[in-house]
């Protein structure tokens, strides 16, 4: 598999700008684009995919430019396998025949799609059977093998678990990582869910409003956010003001450790699971505060809770046998270092 690297790609529709400049290096591996809907992730997958035409930068492809210097490559030309959002198997043919569609004729008749489905974990009674007959699940590891058949250069995938209910869908999740793995892949996968991004890729971009705000490792990204914005929306960090004095910070959760020394007005980034929640009657930690909201999820649950003179929200994650009651009064403390950021820092 060969590396891809993107340079300054430019998308406008009309008057809005979907892309701004974007540049991201794709080495062997999933790197997964996470952003929120709109913020143009798609687009960029379509351009690479040679499905739209930027209206400025280029895509490199190992050493072949694919757009830019001069020349766009059709994607029927690209050696590029693309997955969709619902896998697009085409429902007149057997799977056999979805995986095999391309394949040039020698190779249909040896045992491509044998390997292909156990490279996607289906077992090969799996090739006598139509789309209509398969789980979701299953249609996307056939749409898989589909585009991995024809050993592309680089896989991109269009937000391919989508559509499924949550079980199913980290199972396939990880079964087709699992599969690009063991083709040792170049891999694009393009998501909404932090979920999915930081547990099946090995390099998140964070895209919002057409342009990365940080490109890392999974553990990097979520312990080293680069900005506010992406501390907010790679694990729902909160966000509340404090003053800074060396290794600690005064805020309305009471004094909390920083991870690294700051002076002055600073930006607090707290995780929900840094936030401990006590009844009243058990502890009364630094901060008081009203339970507005609890959305419960069986193994843990979240609890939103107003806090101050001004009402501000902090999310929580606690434990299933410690959720306390909407409209109840609870005490909240703040454990390990949290992350902070100059009080100025843009998002």
């Amino acid at each position: 598999m060969s590396e891809l690297k993107v340079t300054g790609l430019t998308k406008s529709y009309g008057a809005t700008r979907v892309l701004n400049g974007v540049d991201l290096t794709v080495p062997v591996g999933i790197t997964s684009v996470l952003g929120s809907s709109g913020c143009g992730k798609t687009t960029l997958l379509r351009i690479i995919a040679g499905f739209l035409d930027p209206d400025a930068g280029s895509v490199r492809l190992g050493t072949r430019a694919l757009v830019g210097e001069g020349r766009t490559v059709p994607a029927h030309e690209r050696h590029i396998g693309y997955v969709p959002q619902e896998g697009a198997l085409f429902p007149h043919l057997d799977v056999r025949a979805n995986i095999a569609f391309g394949l040039p004729r020698r190779e249909r008749k040896n045992s491509k799609v044998g390997e292909m489905l156990e490279l996607v974990e289906l077992p090969s009674s799996a090739a006598r059977r139509f789309p209509h007959e398969l789980s979701g699940g299953q249609q996307q590891r056939v749409a898989l093998a589909r585009a991995l058949a024809s050993d592309p250069a680089v896989v991109l995938l269009d937000e391919p678990f989508s559509s499924l209910d949550a079980s199913l869908r980290e199972d396939t999740g990880r079964a087709v990582a699992r599969a690009l793995r063991a083709r040792n892949a170049t891999a694009l996968l393009v998501t909404h869910d932090q979920g999915e991004a930081l547990s099946l890729a090995d390099q998140v971009a964070v895209m919002a409003a057409g342009r990365f705000l940080q490109v890392a490792s999974p553990d990097e990204l979520y312990l080293s956010p680069a900005t506010p914005g992406v501390a907010a929306f790679v694990g729902n960090a909160v966000l509340i003001q404090a003053d800074a004095t060396g290794d600690t910070a005064t805020s309305s959760l009471g004094v909390v450790r920083l991870r690294t020394p700051a002076t002055g007005p600073v930006l607090l980034a707290i995780r929900p699971e840094q936030v401990q929640v006590r009844p009243i009657g058990d502890a009364t930690g630094p901060a008081v505060g009203r339970v507005v909201e609890v959305s419960y999820f069986g193994h843990d649950a979240t609890v939103r809770t107003s806090v101050g003179d001004h009402g501000a929200v902090v999310t929580a994650r606690v434990t299933a046998d410690g959720v306390p009651v909407v409209g109840s009064r609870v005490s909240l403390t703040v454990s390990g270092a949290v992350i902070a950021f100059p009080a100025g820092q843009a998002t």
